[in-house]
């Protein structure tokens, strides 16, 4: 019997990671998070711009229901174009009404309700139509 010497494995191109592809790993990863990350405010403003709708959805809403319980006589249904006295609600929505007589037909009035944010002339809008029939005060 020979004896011989225990031999070493050497190591070969396929042993383990380098350098070089530790360092390109990184910097996948580096892009994968920073294109993630400037998602972050993107989905934010978006997720206040939802809100601020439906803020001004809720106030269109409310002040038709007020107006639909309004006799038809009043002055807050005169034709013509009204706002509400306490200008601006919660410092940014401006609501306003234009009231229409004899629309769509006779004896009603159709009511434009508006509520723009954060300045009365502000592209931001949330807009309700209703119908304001003779018979709701007879």
């Amino acid at each position: 019997m020979s004896s011989q010497s225990p031999r070493r494995r050497s190591r070969g191109p396929e042993s383990g990671f380098g350098l070089l592809e530790l360092c390109m790993a990184m910097v996948v990863l580096a892009v994968g998070i920073l294109g993630l990350a400037s998602l972050a405010p993107m989905g934010t403003r978006s997720a206040a711009q939802s809100g601020e709708m439906t803020r001004a959805s809720e106030l269109a809403s409310a002040q038709a229901e007020k107006l639909l319980a309004t006799p038809y006589g009043n002055p807050d249904l005169l034709a013509g174009d009204h706002q509400l006295m306490t200008f601006p609600i919660g410092g940014d929505y401006y609501v306003t009404w234009r009231v229409e007589d004899d629309q769509p037909i006779p004896l009603c009035k159709r009511v434009t309700v508006t509520v723009r944010w954060p300045q009365p002339a502000s592209a931001n809008q949330a807009r309700l139509v209703i119908v304001c029939p003779r018979a709701n005060d007879l």
